[in-house]
């Protein structure tokens, strides 16, 4: 029964559909867009990396790979689910085109600005595409009854949402009066842009989700939020987003610390992570495990400041890309008429775990041994790329299936 429930969720009911055959850009389907194109920025941010380490470019422009992963793989990802769950979810309206086309074009014209170096242009781009996904998300759930259908949890995408926005201010600031000279509010407007947006669209996406994907749970029936749920929530989102001043400015162990038990406590508890997977389907353990390494990261990152990066990778990797495949992986299949593949272990599966695994692992070395970074940084790019294309080969078909109507 668990398994009949869970291989066929398509992310709460979807709308009603005419009769008519859609079209392949149609509103109601952006992942089949967004997914892909959040693959494609991944090659962009990874694969100078390989080409880097093998000598065939001269740096590996640490700034442009980590803007283009968050800002760009990321942010499309992350679009492309949120147009996708949020309309189902509350019953309202799909994205608008024009909501549709500055998603979509945004994440493009942010990584070639951060390829130009032009920092502020890039930032500028990116807070208009978000502001357009805050109004889009908050829009919907101030629709009558909509936010019924919304656990307090969810509250954390509005957070992740305004985390984003300020984090990319304080980029730009900083880098109009140079980050040289600004360097605190650079790293904090880094730390909010690149951990604090994925990690709170992590936690509000995965308390919602993560119980049904996991363990087929029934979604719950629409109702009022407890008002002392609410005000957990809120108070767990204001530690979280405290955590970055006080990194920077107080106590960097105590702040990643603290993240690590906002986020993760919050994390854990909303989506029962001690609770095994028991639906079938391989992907859906891999998603279990890369919620786990959200807190495990940001610990570890506290425990041992001298490996930070190192183990901040265990999130950016071991969390947000895993994550995003994963889940991506499961709205592709079964949305796109090939539900019946999420029960199963297929190869791709496994090998884009495996390779993510690895990518982390080489990914971390190159973080605790400076000496050796382009023998360590040319293995984790390839690790990461060929996870990528093992996720193309299982979700090609269904992507490029021109949805139907009806």
């Amino acid at each position: 029964m668990v398994a009949d429930t869970v291989t066929a969720v398509r992310l709460e009911r979807p709308g009603p559909r005419s009769q008519e055959r859609a079209t392949w850009l149609d509103v109601t389907d952006p992942w089949r867009v967004f997914f892909p194109m959040g693959v494609a920025l991944a090659w962009a941010a990874v694969l100078h990396w390989l080409l880097f380490s093998v000598g065939l470019t001269g740096d590996y422009r640490a700034v442009f790979h980590a803007t283009v992963q968050i800002q760009g793989f990321m942010t499309a990802i992350a679009m492309g689910f949120l147009y996708t769950f949020v309309p189902r979810r509350t019953g309202t309206s799909p994205p608008s085109r024009a909501e549709w086309l500055v998603g979509a074009i945004a994440p493009l014209a942010v990584a070639l600005a951060a390829w130009l170096e032009r920092r502020v242009v890039a930032q500028a781009l990116w807070i208009c595409a978000i502001a357009a996904l805050a109004r889009f998300v908050v829009r919907r759930l101030r629709s009558p009854g909509a936010a019924r259908r919304v656990p307090a949890v969810f509250l954390w995408v509005v957070a992740a949402l305004l985390a984003g926005i300020v984090g990319a201010v304080l980029v730009a600031t900083a880098a109009i009066l140079g980050p040289q000279d600004e360097p605190e509010l650079w790293q904090l407007g880094r730390g909010l842009l690149f951990q604090g947006f994925v990690s709170a669209l992590v936690v509000g996406v995965g308390g919602t989700l993560l119980p049904t994907l996991l363990r087929g749970e029934p979604v719950p029936a629409p109702a009022s939020p407890p008002p002392g749920e609410l005000a957990a929530h809120a108070i767990a989102v204001l530690l979280f987003l405290a955590s970055f001043p006080l990194e920077i400015f107080l106590a960097p162990r105590f702040g990643l610390a603290l993240r690590a038990a906002a986020a993760g406590g919050v994390l854990a508890l909303a989506a029962q992570l001690w609770r095994r997977p028991s639906a079938p389907g391989l992907h859906r353990r891999l998603i279990w495990l890369s919620a786990w390494l959200l807190p495990a990261g940001y610990a570890l990152a506290a425990a041992a400041p001298t490996v930070r990066v190192a183990a901040l990778h265990v999130v950016f990797i071991g969390t947000f890309a895993l994550m995003a495949l994963s889940v991506s992986l499961h709205v592709a299949l079964s949305h796109g008429g090939d539900p019946g593949r999420l029960a199963r272990w297929p190869w791709q599966t496994w090998s884009m775990g495996l390779l993510l695994i690895a990518s982390l692992v080489f990914r971390f070395m190159a973080g605790i041994d400076a000496a050796h970074v382009a023998s360590w940084l040319g293995p984790a790019a390839a690790s990461f790329l060929l996870a990528t294309v093992a996720w193309g080969s299982l979700v090609a078909r269904a992507i490029l299936r021109r949805p139907t109507r009806g």
